[in-house]
């Protein structure tokens, strides 16, 4: 089994490439779509986000429910609180990525997209990285486009992630996605290959 890690920066593409991944049929697990689980159904990470921040939860009837606009205009603004949403988090998400590459133990190669994948340590799991990138311009403008997006809200989570300089420096594989969808697509195929080469010979 080969594990392949993806990341990027918000907004440079790794989703794009992870979605790649799931067309050529490869096992894929999304770390931002776990968190968004564990947000909404486990409840024992909702009690303690309560007992942390008992103003952003809300009730329906009897179910308690997070807001997560507010709890991630915390936890941008505050670097500490940020830790602590960590520290209740990452555990579940890591085990639910551990028991995802057992169930997949079988197969060539298990992805793992992770957008802080430098920053937790997750590539020290992976065999190989793929690293997103695009320039500054086209990843402005593809955050800002987004839902609730403000440029302050997205200087503060360029802020919280690694540099492009940072992540270049570990040697991943990088991918740009400034040219379209189907030149990021070919260069993510060549890449497979010549891993499975590599394994070969």
């Amino acid at each position: 089994m080969i594990i392949i890690g993806i990341t990027g920066s918000i907004g440079t593409g790794k989703s794009t490439i992870a979605s790649m991944m799931r067309i050529l049929n490869l096992a894929v697990h999304d770390s931002d779509l776990e968190v968004k689980k564990v947000l909404e159904n486990n409840e024992l990470v909702k009690n303690k986000i309560k007992k942390k921040w008992p103003s952003v939860i809300f009730f329906k009837g009897n179910k308690q429910f997070i807001n997560k606009k507010k709890l991630s205009e915390i936890v941008f603004n505050y670097p500490k609180e940020k830790s602590f949403l960590e520290r209740i988090i990452h555990p579940v998400v890591y085990e639910c990525r551990d028991n995802f590459i057992h169930k997949n133990k079988n197969k060539k190669f298990v992805v793992l997209d992770v957008p802080l994948l430098y920053e937790t340590g997750t590539d020290k799991i992976c065999d190989y990285v793929f690293l997103a990138y695009t320039s500054h311009i086209k990843q402005k403008a593809r955050v800002l486009s987004r839902e609730n997006m403000t440029e302050e809200k997205f200087n503060l989570i360029r802020r919280s992630q690694w540099t492009q300089e940072m992540k270049l420096k570990q040697n991943p594989y990088s991918i740009t996605t400034s040219h379209g969808k189907t030149i990021t697509f070919i260069i993510v195929i060549w890449y497979l290959i010549l891993i499975t080469f590599k394994r070969i010979f």
